[in-house]
């Protein structure tokens, strides 16, 4: 193992001994951890576990199904939903069970103790990220009408995509269960539980949709500026395709909040992120990084590393390492796979693909300073790396995902007047390779 030197990872190997010493399942996560996405009324752990319908009559947090979890974490059982980390830890790799746990144990160092001690009783979440609507005004490739309402335009106009994986194409298909803003009790009843969960919380994070078209995003902005926890983080995403009078209204309210920051979505750089996020312009997308990193908002980069993410990599990792340059303790990148869905993960990579993803991991390596990238970022990319190299799909499963990529390819292109080939030519020979996709 290399050795750490970014303070986020410093607990790492006692994160992993202490709750290991629980059981070799147990994850501060299901106590303290908690992702909420209110227009669909599901909530997870984490975003490596599956979402669950929240009960209306239940918590939003100490749903039935997560003290089912819990339980099992501390029977020492691994429960199934929570394979991803398991399956990393197997390989010898750092997992989430310890880097997302991080944060929890610099917050108190008896953050296992404590979880233990409440048991199945009453845990108030200490990290919070929510959604208010899938409102977006982009569609980006693997993401889905729940979470962007584009999407939902796009699959009520032209039908559901053709494909052979059933998990895949159920990612693309109308949703019904989305609720209005205006008449969601689950939105509702967030803004009566918040008062009473607010004060153990030491993050709050906001996702989307497009947060910053939210009415909701504003109010509860305004809500952390009149109601100050000097320890509470505030964060955002954004995929920062909004005008400059919504990103001034953001940095305006900010502005009185110590200890915020903003997440922005980027999985390549020009032509290639374009196609992967459509409605993405990537002139515009830069200038606002820039008005916001001028403004002092720290700007965490989040990548979605799916295979359409290999080639030209290094575009964006030299772009940030610029950034990181110009605005000193600014700039942070995440760089986590995608795991679904399956046909536009980089496990449909062939072997050059690989290779291309080992030199990046080294050129990475070989920007290590100070001022660029932390040994922490190089560790998280380098177990997106290992973990892909070792969990390709072969067979006829490979076969499979391949087709579903280039029928998924020629739908988008010819749905959105776009051309894979003018944005991706050096995957022209991997492209025109892949077996015929007629039925």
């Amino acid at each position: 193992m290399e050795k750490r030197s970014n303070k986020d990872l410093y607990y790492l190997d006692l994160i992993k001994e202490k709750q290991n010493d629980i059981g070799q399942g147990f994850c501060v996560l299901k106590w303290f951890h908690q992702e909420m996405h209110l227009a669909e009324g599901m909530n997870h752990s984490c975003y490596h576990c599956p979402q669950q319908k929240i009960p209306l009559d239940s918590d939003l947090h100490n749903t039935p199904h997560k003290i089912e979890q819990r339980s099992q974490m501390l029977n020492g059982k691994r429960p199934d939903e929570c394979s991803y980390c398991w399956e990393v830890e197997d390989l010898g790799l750092v997992s989430d069970r310890q880097t997302l746990a991080a944060q929890f144990f610099q917050d108190n160092k008896n953050v296992v103790e404590e979880a233990v001690n409440i048991g199945l009783d009453y845990a108030y979440p200490r990290y919070l990220e929510l959604s208010f609507t899938n409102k977006c005004q982009m569609s980006c490739s693997y993401c889905t009408p729940a979470k962007s309402s584009m999407w939902q335009k796009e699959i009520e106009e032209y039908g559901e995509y053709n494909l052979e994986d059933n998990s895949s194409r159920s990612q693309y298909v109308s949703r019904t269960d989305i609720i209005p803003t205006e008449d969601n009790l689950y939105i509702q009843k967030f803004w009566k539980w918040l008062p009473e969960a607010y004060e153990h919380l030491f993050v709050l994070r906001l996702t989307g949709g497009e947060p910053l078209l939210d009415k909701n995003t504003y109010k509860l902005l305004q809500y952390v500026k009149d109601n100050p926890n000097p320890k509470l983080s505030f964060q955002s995403n954004s995929n920062l395709m909004i005008s400059e009078k919504r990103v001034q209204r953001y940095l305006d309210l900010v502005s009185d909040i110590p200890n915020n920051k903003l997440y922005v979505s980027i999985d390549n750089w020009g032509k290639r992120a374009e196609w992967i996020r459509n409605g993405l312009d990537i002139s515009h997308f830069e200038k606002n990084v820039l008005r916001v990193l001028e403004a002092g908002v720290d700007v965490g980069f989040m990548v979605t590393y799916c295979f359409l993410s290999i080639h030209g990599f290094e575009d964006l990792l030299t772009r940030i390492a610029f950034w990181k340059r110009r605005f000193p303790g600014q700039v942070t990148i995440d760089t986590p796979h995608m795991v679904q869905p399956e046909h536009l993960t980089a496990m449909i990579a062939d072997d050059m693909s690989i290779s291309i993803m080992e030199e990046q991991l080294n050129y990475m390596r070989k920007l290590i300073l100070p001022d660029m990238f932390t040994q922490g970022e190089y560790e998280k990319f380098k177990r997106t790396v290992k973990w892909i190299s070792n969990n390709r799909y072969t067979g006829e499963k490979l076969h499979m995902h391949r087709r579903d990529f280039k029928r998924f390819v020629q739908e988008h292109d010819k749905r959105r007047n776009t051309s894979f080939l003018y944005s991706f030519p050096e995957l022209k020979g991997f492209y025109n390779g892949i077996e015929s996709t007629s039925t």
